[in-house]
């Protein structure tokens, strides 16, 4: 009984992706809403611009499966084309690296820049669930102004197979020849490579699936994806205890500044109390003062009053007591 590895794998990928035929109907099939015209040729070309520039000692001690592609459109137009793949979000500005290198690659030093062929890197995502429903999303230059003259054939186009929607295409089959494409990656469940035969109905498709049949692999090569397997399990691991210890520290620090928020809180509180009690004491003791300095102007008042005015009168004008009054004589 045949058994079935994934896409994701780089034997597998450069498997499926370094046969011609089945490479140009896999272009043909991502960027067919993006070129005008479809693509009837392709080069292989070397990566050599990952091992250039100042920290090509850090680019060369990372693996990365990259296929770089001439292509001639049926209008004979130039387009540039890479293939890459990668597991989880760290891979998102190796892939803006490498595009940004393949696009500078079409260039030698004393160019006039007016031939451009466009550049597209198209991205397999095989871990990632985005946010999004979509099973291809594209990324390029964008402008804040409407009637940019910024216009660029640049474009990295990501591929999400962990997107696609298993009980419509259980229930329906495929919609579109991607959704074909992306059922590479999920094929390393038996019971479900069975089904998957079922619902692909292009042929190149049909054939790239054959490629992921293990029994056609050499000895070498499955113990070349078995230590890849291990490595992309510990790294994933890894990734997952970075995440952990990324998280633990935010939460931690989040903890620390919601302590000191309270804390000054608490204070601030605390001298608003102070600040509120002294000025009470303030407002009570120059409302006392000012009492006192009310009585005893009546008092004087009052006793200048004494011999001129009666003890009732007096007391009705300074509203002193008559004891009061009598006391002052």
């Amino acid at each position: 009984m045949a058994r079935y590895t994934s896409i994701k794998y780089d034997i597998a990928f450069k498997r499926v992706f370094t046969k011609p035929h089945i490479l140009k109907a896999f272009l043909n099939t991502v960027l067919k809403e993006i070129i005008p015209y479809p693509i009837v040729e392709i080069e292989f070309q070397p990566t050599d611009f990952i091992a250039k520039g100042e920290n090509r000692h850090v680019i060369t001690g990372v693996k990365h499966t990259v296929i770089d592609l001439f292509c001639i459109d049926e209008k004979g137009r130039r387009i540039l084309v890479e293939l890459q793949k990668g597991s989880s979000l760290t891979a998102i500005p190796r892939f803006v690296d490498y595009q940004c290198r393949n696009y500078s690659s079409q260039f030698q030093t004393g160019d006039k820049y007016d031939q451009v062929a466009p550049c597209y890197s198209i991205c397999w995502f095989f871990e990632i669930n985005p946010k999004h429903n979509a099973l291809l999303e594209q990324i390029t230059f964008c402008s804040s102004e409407k009637d940019s003259q910024w216009l660029l054939d640049w474009q990295i186009i990501a591929l999400y197979p962990k997107n696609l929607n298993w009980e419509r295409l259980e229930k329906a089959g495929t919609q579109a020849q991607l959704e074909e494409w992306l059922l590479l990656d999920v094929v390393t469940d038996l019971e479900r490579a069975k089904k998957l035969k079922n619902l692909i109905q292009d042929t190149s498709v049909s054939e790239a699936f054959e490629q992921l049949d293990l029994s056609a692999y050499t000895e070498q090569q499955l113990r070349a994806m078995e230590f890849e397997i291990i490595s992309q399990d510990y790294q994933q691991q890894l990734e997952e205890r970075d995440q952990k210890l990324m998280e633990k520290a935010e939460k931690e620090k989040a903890k620390a500044l919601a302590e000191k928020e309270a804390e000054n809180a608490k204070a601030l509180a605390e001298k608003e109390a102070e600040n509120a009690k002294a000025l009470a004491e303030k407002e009570a003791e120059n409302a006392k003062a000012l009492a006192e300095k009310e009585l005893e102007m009546k008092r004087t008042l009052a006793q200048s009053l004494l011999g001129i005015l009666d003890i009732t009168t007096i007391s009705k004008k300074t509203g002193l007591s008559i004891e009061e009054i009598k006391s002052l004589k």
